[in-house]
């Protein structure tokens, strides 16, 4: 005959078991989603006209959301690091530029600069980013993403003989994850500049 301590003890365990599978469970649904979800399961525009939630993988391969770059003028680009150099690299640099000439003016800048391929592996990115641009942030992403971010972004996603084409704008979001307007991707610093100081004051 069992006790008291016995019962609770196995009850106990159940519960323990039970809230194991539901977590399970909803790991991998959660995962399926991410993986195989459609556009308005993984991005949500969230009252945008352009632009909106997203999950991305960073070249430490940790997780980042919209939501960490909160309080900051986020600018979003899409490239390749297969990206002819003269087209792409200048890109990047007028980011780096405007993220450090701003930061003296308390104007918080996050360049994210996202892969269209998502077989790009960390190296590469590193490599082709961070020597012009050491603080513009690198991100891939899974495929069924890329294509949800960048209809949610108004980015192309097609090839042009062995490189995705590059965003022909960047997005500019505001502190509040707010879409603030684009800009060429043309390389050109001072205009970036001028622009996010002039969205800045209102």
């Amino acid at each position: 005959m069992q006790t008291n301590h016995e019962r609770r003890k196995r009850v106990g365990n159940r519960i323990i078991w039970s809230v194991l599978a539901v977590a399970a469970v909803l790991g991998y649904v959660g995962f399926h989603l991410a993986s195989n979800g459609g556009p308005g399961l993984l991005v949500q525009s969230n009252g945008n006209e352009v632009g909106g939630s997203f999950r991305l993988d960073s070249l430490g391969e940790s997780t980042v959301t919209e939501g960490d770059f909160h309080n900051t003028w986020m600018l979003v680009w899409f490239f390749d690091a297969n990206c002819p150099e003269e087209k792409c690299k200048p890109v990047l640099k007028s980011m780096e530029q405007a993220l450090v000439t701003l930061r003296p003016e308390g104007i918080r800048v996050s360049p994210l600069a996202v892969s269209l391929n998502p077989f790009d592996e960390a190296d590469p990115l590193k490599e082709y980013v961070l020597p012009v641009a050491p603080h513009v942030m690198p991100f891939t992403a899974t495929p069924n993403m890329i294509k949800a971010m960048t209809a949610e972004y108004h980015a192309p996603l097609q090839k042009e003989g062995d490189h995705f084409v590059p965003a022909p704008q960047i997005v500019i979001m505001d502190p509040n994850a707010r879409y603030a307007g684009t800009i060429p991707a043309d390389g050109n610093a001072d205009a970036l500049i001028a622009r996010l100081r002039e969205l800045a004051k209102r």
